[in-house]
Protein backbone atom coordinates (compact mmCIF):
# COMPACT_ATOMS: atom_id res chain seq x y z
CA UNK A 1 0.00 0.00 0.00
CA UNK A 2 1.02 3.90 -1.27
CA UNK A 3 0.97 6.58 1.58
CA UNK A 4 0.60 10.25 1.15
CA UNK A 5 3.59 12.15 1.23
CA UNK A 6 3.82 15.10 3.55
CA UNK A 7 3.81 18.63 2.21
CA UNK A 8 2.56 17.42 -1.78
CA UNK A 9 -0.31 16.97 -3.34
CA UNK A 10 -3.08 14.82 -3.16
CA UNK A 11 -6.08 13.72 -4.91
CA UNK A 12 -9.39 12.92 -2.66
CA UNK A 13 -12.92 11.62 -4.40
CA UNK A 14 -15.48 12.39 -2.02
CA UNK A 15 -18.83 11.61 -3.99
CA UNK A 16 -17.98 11.67 -6.61
CA UNK A 17 -16.31 14.90 -6.32
CA UNK A 18 -12.33 14.86 -6.81
CA UNK A 19 -10.80 17.93 -4.20
CA UNK A 20 -7.21 18.73 -4.73
CA UNK A 21 -5.51 18.62 -0.95
CA UNK A 22 -1.89 18.23 0.78
CA UNK A 23 -0.92 16.37 2.73
CA UNK A 24 0.51 17.86 6.12
CA UNK A 25 0.80 15.33 8.39
CA UNK A 26 1.17 11.37 8.58
CA UNK A 27 1.54 8.80 11.61
CA UNK A 28 1.01 5.37 12.70
CA UNK A 29 -2.22 4.73 14.53
CA UNK A 30 -1.56 0.98 15.12
CA UNK A 31 -4.37 -0.58 13.42
CA UNK A 32 -3.82 2.13 10.28
CA UNK A 33 -2.48 5.41 9.49
CA UNK A 34 -3.91 8.83 9.35
CA UNK A 35 -2.86 11.93 7.59
CA UNK A 36 -4.12 15.46 7.84
CA UNK A 37 -5.25 17.01 4.68
CA UNK A 38 -4.99 20.59 4.02
CA UNK A 39 -7.78 22.07 1.79
CA UNK A 40 -8.26 25.38 -0.31
CA UNK A 41 -9.82 28.17 1.74
CA UNK A 42 -12.37 27.93 -1.21
CA UNK A 43 -13.77 24.28 -0.17
CA UNK A 44 -16.36 24.61 2.43
CA UNK A 45 -16.96 20.74 3.10
CA UNK A 46 -18.35 19.62 6.13
CA UNK A 47 -17.38 16.20 6.85
CA UNK A 48 -19.54 13.42 9.16
CA UNK A 49 -18.52 10.48 11.43
CA UNK A 50 -18.35 7.77 8.90
CA UNK A 51 -17.66 9.58 5.63
CA UNK A 52 -15.11 7.74 3.59
CA UNK A 53 -13.29 9.45 0.20
CA UNK A 54 -11.25 7.35 -2.42
CA UNK A 55 -7.73 7.98 -3.27
CA UNK A 56 -6.72 7.09 -6.48
CA UNK A 57 -3.39 8.04 -6.84
CA UNK A 58 -2.28 5.74 -3.69
CA UNK A 59 -4.40 2.54 -5.20
CA UNK A 60 -7.42 1.89 -7.03
CA UNK A 61 -9.24 0.80 -4.00
CA UNK A 62 -8.03 2.78 -1.40
CA UNK A 63 -10.63 4.17 1.02
CA UNK A 64 -9.82 6.69 4.02
CA UNK A 65 -12.32 7.67 6.74
CA UNK A 66 -12.93 10.77 7.68
CA UNK A 67 -11.58 11.18 11.76
CA UNK A 68 -11.33 14.84 12.79
CA UNK A 69 -10.54 18.05 12.95
CA UNK A 70 -7.32 18.56 14.07
CA UNK A 71 -7.52 21.98 14.03
CA UNK A 72 -10.48 24.75 14.56
CA UNK A 73 -10.31 26.60 10.69
CA UNK A 74 -11.68 23.22 9.15
CA UNK A 75 -9.77 23.52 6.55
CA UNK A 76 -7.30 20.56 8.00
CA UNK A 77 -8.80 17.72 7.97
CA UNK A 78 -7.58 14.13 9.75
CA UNK A 79 -8.48 10.57 8.10
CA UNK A 80 -7.72 7.03 8.56
CA UNK A 81 -6.45 4.44 6.19
CA UNK A 82 -6.60 1.19 7.54
CA UNK A 83 -3.66 -1.25 7.44
CA UNK A 84 -5.71 -3.85 5.15
CA UNK A 85 -6.62 -1.80 2.64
Amino acid sequence: MKLPIINHPLDLVIKGTTHHVTCTDLFDGGYGYYFDALFPKATQRKFSEGEQCGMPELGEQCLADFASYPQRDHQTVRFFIPKWS
